[in-house]
C-alpha cells in the first residue's frame, strides 16, 4: 500500500514538473527564435541553391567550349564527354 501511494505522489509530482515546464517554455518566447531560424534555413537554401545554378551554367559553358568543334581528336573527344557527364 505504501508503495503504491510512494508511486502516486512520484507521478504527480512529475506531471507537476512538465505542467510547470511548458507553462514557462511558452513565456519565453522561443518559437520566436525558432522562426528567426527557419528564415536563416531559407536564406541559407537560397543561396545554395543559386551557388549550384552558377556552377551548372560554369559546366554548362565549359561543355560547349569544349565540343562545339567540328572535329575533333580522340583526346578531345574523351574530355568532351568527361564534360557531358559532369552536367
Amino acid at each position: 500500500m505504501e508503495l503504491s501511494k510512494a508511486v502516486a505522489s512520484l507521478a504527480l509530482i512529475l506531471g507537476m514538473l512538465v505542467a510547470t515546464g511548458y507553462a514557462r517554455g511558452a513565456e519565453t518566447g522561443w518559437q520566436t527564435a525558432s522562426k528567426a531560424t527557419v528564415q536563416e534555413q531559407l536564406v541559407a537554401r537560397e543561396a545554395m541553391r543559386r551557388a549550384a545554378l552558377a556552377e551548372h551554367h560554369k559546366r554548362k559553358e565549359a561543355f560547349a567550349r569544349l565540343c562545339m568543334k567540328p572535329l575533333m581528336s580522340s583526346a578531345e573527344l574523351e574530355a568532351c564527354r568527361v564534360a557531358y557527364r559532369r552536367l
